[in-house]
């Protein structure tokens, strides 16, 4: 498997927005424009932002009594977890709204059941989008880069059944989520051992149920590693609950480059999470929209 974090963390995107395989390098078809993003997106796992003060402020952590026990008592608390996460999602059909901050941008997801738009932002201008679009009245994977007016269009596939999996543990660690099918994704993940219930968390006045994910360190390519000068990477995640209906509702992800001359660097992004009623209006922002004009582009991936 390509363990270069720029397509681990492009995989992770893709498998959040019902799956959408983008192009590798669609955004370098204008020249140029090409190494500029590529040069952006490697220097978002190669710049420190400060991951513990980032999920710190607001936060306050409340003793979760101790240790956490038994396997029988852990096993316990997991199938308590999961069966109020499911009593909730199996009851509320709302569209899900993250907006994602870290030092390195900011970004914004809509998710609607197959439906779904991330965005991420140039100041107040958005730079690039990827998810599905309805085109013909079907849905279809879309990659859209506004910077220089193309997108692509793909078939949809299916989404992660959990962070079980190598590639969708790696995007835990990003600013994305690599699933909206949270009930059973929760519970697999639980169930597999790729998390664990950890302790209670304040937030926003509101105690949640803190999911930490298990840490995944990956050695980069030989090709990435002299771009970032660091051997490996390690992606971290923990994910905060609504104790009274179990949605998410804030997502926490970093990935920390190290082992070679940069002295080890770690990119982390906050994602506050809401519910929203399923509105038609709020239904169609889980649509990636291709503006008039845009060129598409046809060719396989890594194609100039």
């Amino acid at each position: 498997m390509n363990t270069d974090v720029e397509e681990l963390l492009r995989d992770g995107m893709e498998r959040f927005t019902a799956e959408v395989r983008a192009p590798a390098g669609l955004a370098g078809r204008a020249g140029r424009l090409h190494q500029q993003h590529r040069r952006r997106l490697a220097a978002r796992t190669a710049v420190a932002c400060g991951a513990a003060a980032a999920i710190a402020v607001g936060v306050t952590v409340a003793a979760a009594g101790g240790s956490t026990g038994s396997a029988a008592a852990q096993a316990r608390t997991v199938a308590y977890v999961t069966k109020r996460v499911e009593n909730a999602l199996a009851t509320e059909k709302l569209v899900f709204v993250g907006r994602s901050d870290g030092k390195m941008g900011n970004y914004v997801t809509w998710a609607y059941g197959r439906r779904s738009r991330w965005e991420e932002f140039s100041g107040s201008r958005p730079y690039w989008a990827q998810g599905t679009a309805l085109i013909g009245g079907k849905l279809v994977g879309a990659y859209v880069t506004y910077f220089d007016r193309r997108y692509s269009l793909s078939p949809l596939g299916p989404q992660e059944a959990s962070a079980c999996s190598k590639d969708a543990a790696l995007s835990m660690g990003a600013p994305v989520i690599p699933t909206t099918h949270w009930t059973a994704f929760i519970d697999a993940t639980l169930a597999c051992g790729a998390a664990s219930v950890t302790g209670h968390v304040w937030i926003d006045g509101m105690e949640t149920t803190k999911i930490t994910g298990k840490p995944l360190t990956v050695k980069l390519s030989a090709g990435y590693s002299k771009v970032v000068k660091e051997k490996f990477a390690t992606a971290r995640w923990a994910l905060y609950v609504n104790p009274a209906t179990y949605l998410p509702v804030r997502m926490y992800g970093s990935t920390e480059t190290f082992g070679g001359s940069a002295g080890g660097v770690t990119s982390s992004f906050v994602t506050s999470v809401r519910w929203l009623p399923p509105t038609r209006a709020n239904i169609a922002q889980a649509l990636v929209t291709i503006p008039p004009g845009f060129q598409r582009f046809y060719g396989p991936p890594g194609d100039q």
